[in-house]
């Protein structure tokens, strides 16, 4: 195809399945990042890094990988949460990521959606890009949202305001530490080159009849690393790493229920792997954060066990459930009319966040030493979240715990035994595991599983406990597997590198709140040879350009000569930079601009129409000069009357 660039979008012939999809510009894939980041603040961020997942899988004859197509049965179906009533979970499917498909498609066909983001001269469909280019992409922005939403939590807990950006449901265990912090040494590599499927429905392109390879979620550890290195060619280490995007979101759409991480669905970290190898953690069960621990305030121990609800045909699936040893929550203002508000809170000692439970074969309160002689009773007892249990599959439990799985029923570990017959009984309810010497339910005891792949290389166990001491390690391990498995069913010269685009980025997270007009650019110095000039407008009464930081825009006010009110040429030619913040003039998502000359009767010296070289429309300030009309910038098609005008001048003595 013949390309040439306009306004920094590549105009090509449009996409043809089974070809490969266009490079991308510097332009584009910072437009279409604003547009992702929009979709992630709508709670999508989960979905998005799951698609491409799903996507790279091969299909059962061994071809495909990421092609830009789903198999659609079972999409868009409502799972019935019935006893014994659902088919077996022996393979995961596509069943979820029906509405973030459609939305990726608008994306991908349109040119102004989200509407309040940048407006595209062209689709990306327009431009030749290809559909599996674009989900792969949207994956890797939901990565970046995710865990710069964890870093925000980090620094901002619980904000509230109406201009915050942290969503809710992003609690974090250590803020403000140094180990909260996910800070990967590189970012994830975009690369173009994919071809889309040429099997499609041609009313849907993105659904295919073709079945895919969908692994098991019910199955043992080694069954598992077995399937992701048949599938995508990863060793234990990878497999383990690329489990860890189960941080992020929620069980959806499935037999499956609750979360991995209780009240942080929208932030990606290692707490998952905490999580999986039993750490003491805070106990989390509101979205204000509130962390509460044992009685002595220290973080709680945990506690796994198997659980099944029964709701498919064989009394599955199974899954693992995390209790807490905590107290009740103070915070909790129906908890005060109960034991623990009329006991466990007020005859708690000072420095106790409770009443400590007696130790065994003692009717006095525990020392910080001792241990709770009854943790099913009591002030202190193992609780879990709920509505938001903290969960675990089998596959990812397997690569901590050795047990095997025959028929959907974890055995192996003392106090499985009794799950086959719990799973076949017919009128008995939920199956759970039991503790060493019976009791109830509780913690089978299992040993840790020592499976290395390649054979000699490090126990998966120890990898993932490796992950939840290190966050670094894993985002890093995670950046390069991520990768590797976007290029599933490519060879190395198919696919390109993208531009890079994260040197002087500027992608503030949006707010949540409200649909503002947010953008992603990268930031230019100001040329060293470039005066700080005024930028002015006739229309205006020769007020000048500035930035208003009391209402955080760009507007127009009388001379000073501040440096709000001064602007420099960057290196580029195509920004103009604010000395005060060293930020450039954006407008509905454009940073770069073309300066178009403009002479005549009438006109200035020295005056510029200022064309969005993305968009191709120009800087209008029109309804700045209506009464109650928006005090804002906004872009529209060029025309050059006087409220797209703006003239240059030195600053003023």
């Amino acid at each position: 195809a013949v390309a040439l660039l306009q306004g920094g979008f590549t105009l090509a012939d449009p996409y043809v399945p089974g070809t490969p999809g266009a490079p991308w510009t510097q332009e584009e894939l910072l437009a279409v990042k604003s547009k992702i980041f929009k979709l992630c603040r709508e709670k999508k961020a989960a979905k998005l890094l799951r698609l491409p997942f799903h996507d790279c899988m091969r299909y059962t004859d061994g071809t495909g990988g990421c092609d830009g197509c789903l198999n659609w049965e079972g999409v868009d179906v409502k799972v019935k949460k019935k006893f014994l009533s659902n088919p077996n979970a022996d393979s995961t499917d596509n069943n979820g990521l029906g509405p973030i498909v459609r939305d990726l498609e608008k994306v991908y066909t349109e040119t102004d959606w989200p509407s309040d983001t940048i407006k595209l001269n062209q689709s990306l469909k327009a431009a030749g890009k290809s559909r599996a280019d674009l989900w792969s992409y949207a994956g890797i922005v939901a990565v970046e949202y995710s865990t710069q939403q964890n870093n925000l939590a980090c620094t901002v807990k619980n904000d509230k305001s109406k201009s915050s950006r942290l969503m809710i449901q992003s609690c974090v265990q250590e803020p403000e530490s140094e180990e909260c912090y996910v800070n990967p040494t590189r970012p994830i590599q975009f690369q173009s080159g994919r071809a889309d499927c040429t099997e499609f429905n041609p009313e849907f392109p993105y659904q295919t009849t073709r079945k895919e390879n969908q692994p098991s979620p019910v199955t043992d550890g080694p069954t598992t690393v077995q399937w992701f290195k048949e599938e995508f060619g990863f060793t234990g280490r990878e497999t383990a790493a690329i489990f860890g995007a189960h941080s992020l979101g929620r069980f959806q759409h499935s037999v499956f229920s609750y979360v991995w991480t209780s009240r942080a669905v929208n932030i990606m970290n290692n707490d998952y792997y905490k999580n999986i190898v039993g750490l003491d953690k805070w106990w989390v069960n509101d979205d204000k954060c509130h962390m509460v621990g044992d009685a002595y305030g220290n973080k709680p121990k945990v506690r796994w066990y198997n659980f099944s609800h029964k709701l498919t045909k064989r009394g599955g699936p199974m899954m693992w459930a995390k209790q807490n040893h905590v107290c009740a929550p103070k915070h909790d203002e129906n908890l005060w009319r109960s034991e623990d508000g009329k006991v466990c809170f007020p005859e708690a000692g000072p420095g106790q966040y409770c009443k400590p439970d007696p130790p065994t074969g003692q009717s006095r309160p525990r020392t910080i030493t001792e241990e709770d002689g009854d943790i099913k009773r009591g002030c202190e007892r193992f609780r879990g979240v709920s509505g938001q249990d903290e969960m675990a599959l089998n596959v990812e439990m397997g690569l901590y715990l050795d047990f095997t799985v025959v028929d959907g029923a974890p055995q192996g570990c003392i106090g499985m035994e009794t799950i086959p017959e719990q799973m076949a009984d017919d009128k008995a309810g939920a199956v759970r595991s039991k503790p060493p010497g019976g009791g109830g339910f509780g913690p089978p005891k299992c040993e840790k599983q020592m499976l290395a792949e390649p054979a000699g290389d490090t126990p998966t166990y120890l990898i993932m406990e490796e992950y939840a001491h290190n966050q670094t390690k894993w985002i890093d391990d995670f950046t390069v597997t991520f990768e590797k498995m976007m290029r599933n069913g490519y060879a190395d010269a198919d696919l390109t590198d993208g531009p890079d685009i994260h040197t002087n980025l500027i992608c503030p997270l949006p707010i949540v709140k409200f649909k503002t007009p947010e953008h992603c650019y990268q930031l230019q110095a100001p040329a060293q040879d470039s005066p700080a000039v005024l930028i002015a407008s006739k229309k205006m009464g020769d007020k000048v350009l500035q930035y208003d930081a009391d209402n955080d825009i760009f507007d127009f006010g009388e001379v000073t000569n501040e440096p709000n009110q001064l602007w420099k040429m960057s290196v580029a030619g195509n920004q103009i930079i604010n000395s005060q913040t060293g930020a450039a003039f954006v407008v509905d998502g454009e940073a770069n601009f073309e300066f178009e000359p403009l002479e005549g009767e009438g006109v200035a010296d020295h005056t510029y129409v200022l064309v969005g070289k993305m968009s191709g429309l120009a800087v209008d300030y029109y309804e700045m000069t209506k009464k109650n009309g928006k005090k804002s910038f906004s872009l529209t098609a060029k025309n050059s009357a006087s409220y797209q005008q703006f003239y240059v001048m030195m600053p003023q003595l």
